[in-house]
């Protein structure tokens, strides 16, 4: 293919070919005192290491880093499959595991920062590098030099990396959206379970002081197990999707048939406490299960409610609020990523009860946060294939 699917009207015939090495320069000029440095991620391109609040780059001592001017492009393969590319905003430092590109006359850097983030780009960038580790590469220049590519009028980009950073810039606003609204129910979600704010009846009545209760006195250990195999839909809890069916979270069957004779079997509406722990679930999350009915793991705790209202009950774990209680019931002598607790002091756990009325109003409050952090998440989900849309049909 010698030109793009989807182009601007007034634009027709071939791009030219090159190799990548007739396109930029490799700049190795050693960083100076006084400039910033910056890191290249994923999501975000070139920021400012200083406004992440940590080096992501341990091994880049400033006396190595290498110099990037405005308009410069470093990449860096972060993981096996994955690539991150960022454009200079300003003369600053990178990391020397980069490779910093100069772009030369007749070269647009924001087209090129596009163009690297399409698939093909990234299959090209794959094939050209080599492996270090089992599941690391480097790209070096002398190989992305070899990198065959097709390069349009300075016209034709101008006009692509216009609109697809007009796009992009709509996708940072969408993605910040999330964040605030997310950040906003989290805020909100912590004062009320901490009963810094408390609803009021339709008749402006105050409610009752709440209750604090073990979550046993509310629900129960789920003990059925899988015996006859019949059930073999495998479920797993995951911090940031919830319970799902193990097929979809991993895009395979990772578990043999055979061995789910001693699975739970879980019903809609249980919960379940993964004890693994990550940055989003610090002492492991609990979630409900509004999947369907599977089996899971014994290495999970799958309990059931008797009383109380469920959603309340799912907000109040989605908080923090029960973590410091996990931690001190937690034996310090366990694995680091794996939250060790008894079953007696799990369910020792102390759930603070408001009224069944005002538990209603929480939940329903609650709830409806929810619903508009899922609405904007669906509006970035459709920029986002958008955008990739564009990039898949406008580059060669």
């Amino acid at each position: 293919m010698d030109a793009p699917k989807l182009r601007f009207p007034e634009f027709s015939g071939s791009w030219k070919p090159a190799k990548a090495g007739e396109a930029f320069r490799n700049s190795r000029v050693k960083g100076r005192e006084g400039l910033p440095i910056y890191s290249v991620t994923m999501d975000r391109g070139m920021v400012r290491r200083d406004s992440i609040g940590r080096e992501i780059e341990a091994d880049a001592a400033d006396g190595a880093n290498l110099r990037a001017l405005p308009g410069d492009l470093a990449y860096n393969m972060m993981r096996m499959w994955q690539g991150a590319v960022g454009r200079a905003p300003e003369e600053c430092m990178v990391s020397p595991a980069y490779v910093v590109l100069s772009p030369k006359p007749g070269v647009a850097s924001d087209f090129f920062e596009h163009w690297f983030k399409s698939k093909r780009m990234l299959y090209l960038l794959r094939a050209y590098s080599q492996g270090l580790t089992s599941d690391r590469l480097r790209l070096y220049f002398d190989d992305f030099a070899k990198i065959p590519l097709r390069i349009p009028s300075d016209l034709e980009q101008s006009k692509i990396a216009a609109l697809l950073s007009s796009a992009s810039s709509k996708l940072v606003q969408l993605e910040r959206r999330c964040e605030l609204l997310k950040k906003y129910k989290g805020g909100v979600a912590r004062k009320i379970f901490r009963q810094e704010i408390r609803f009021r009846s339709s008749d402006g009545r105050d409610y009752p002081e709440w209750d604090v209760v073990e979550l046993g006195s509310l629900a129960s250990k789920v003990k059925g197990k899988n015996k006859d195999g019949a059930l073999t839909n495998v479920l797993t809890n995951s911090a940031t999707k919830g319970v799902v069916s193990q097929s979809d979270y991993f895009d395979r069957e990772i578990v043999n048939g055979d061995n789910l004779h001693g699975y739970y079997v879980v019903e809609k509406d249980d919960f379940v406490y993964n004890p693994r722990i990550s940055v989003s679930a610090p002492v492991g999350p609990v979630k409900r299960n509004r999947a369907v009915r599977g089996v899971m793991s014994p290495l999970y705790t799958v309990f059931r409610f008797s009383d109380g209202n469920l959603t309340f009950l799912e907000q109040y774990f989605e908080s923090w609020e029960w973590h410091d209680y996990m931690r001190s019931v937690a034996n310090s002598g366990a694995r680091h990523d794996r939250m060790n607790v008894t079953a007696d002091d799990f369910f020792g756990l102390p759930i603070p009860l408001p009224s069944p009325e005002e538990q209603n109003r929480i939940a329903d409050f609650l709830a409806s946060l929810d619903a508009k952090i899922r609405e904007a998440e669906t509006v970035l989900e459709n920029a986002r294939r958008y955008r990739d849309g564009l990039l898949q049909q406008m580059y060669v």
